[in-house]
């Protein structure tokens, strides 16, 4: 009876020892290929698993939630939500998987290679949880934005009716041949607008919409710590900065000519 006994419970644990030995298949695996978007991720862990899209900076997007086991040293994974079942193996490197299957998911054939993860396991549900906390900060930056925005363009609306002292066209005084050809145009319905080019053959370096104020000084034009005051000359034809740490000033054009015409620009440019 005692040898039958022991002969039992030798069984019992070389049976225990030979569940313990199965494949663990713990971890991340990826897949990639020339027509997708992001990779797909597989995501195992214990008994579930999910398929995410990692779309990058677009995040990730849950592709569906599986059960997993393991049969016959392959990993049997079964759709929660419907009758799929995708099935995998140990690829020869011992870390990635052999998919054996993958047509359920709609690939063009069933043998691809999933490429192992150190990374993984992910905690899917955190990266989703982050994932929404982002996206709501970024929608409320932008909205934040499109508020200032608003609010700015009301203000400058407010203050255009007062620009008609200093309507025209007018192009910076270069002090030097590395200063570009500079022209700004201030009317009340468009409001102060400012292009940039190079001299020598007028490509376009840079566009701006800067902030202005109309004060009894004079007009303010700038942003922030840029922002400079100007004033009209007596004959109205030039505008020059009161406060900028070099001589600054601004000739009006002739509003019966198109500051289109490369030699009458560069003229009222200027070249030092």
């Amino acid at each position: 009876m005692r040898t039958l006994f022991k002969f039992a419970a030798a069984v019992v644990t070389g049976t225990l020892l030979s569940g313990c030995g199965g494949e663990d298949f713990t971890g991340a695996y990826r897949f990639k290929d020339s027509s997708m978007n992001g990779t797909m991720v597989l995501n195992v862990h214990g008994d579930e698993a999910e398929l995410f899209g990692d779309l990058g900076k677009g995040g990730i997007k849950p592709l569906g939630k599986m059960s997993v086991s393991v049969k016959d040293e392959k990993l049997l994974l079964d759709a929660v939500n419907s009758s799929t079942r995708l099935v995998m193996k140990r690829n020869v490197d011992e870390r990635s998987l052999d998919c054996l299957n993958c047509k359920v998911l709609g690939m063009r054939t069933d043998e691809h290679v999933w490429k192992y993860d150190p990374e993984g396991p992910y905690d899917v549900d955190q990266m989703l949880k982050e994932q929404a906390r982002k996206n709501e900060e970024a929608l409320n930056a932008e909205l934040e934005k499109i508020q200032k925005e608003a609010l700015e363009q009301a203000r400058r609306d407010s203050e255009a009716p007062k620009l008609t002292p200093y309507e025209g066209d007018w192009v910076y005084q270069r002090t030097t041949k590395h200063d570009p050809l500079t022209i700004m145009g201030i009317w009340r319905e468009k409001q102060v607008r400012v292009w940039s080019f190079k001299f020598e053959n007028m490509d376009r370096l840079g566009y701006e919409v800067p902030g202005f104020e109309v004060t009894d000084a004079g007009l303010k034009i700038g942003d922030g710590s840029k922002t400079h005051l100007y004033t009209l000359s007596a004959d109205e034809k030039v505008l020059t900065c009161q406060d900028c740490n070099k001589p600054v000033s601004w000739a009006k054009a002739d509003p019966k000519k198109n500051l289109s015409d490369r030699h009458y620009a560069r003229k009222m440019a200027g070249n030092p």
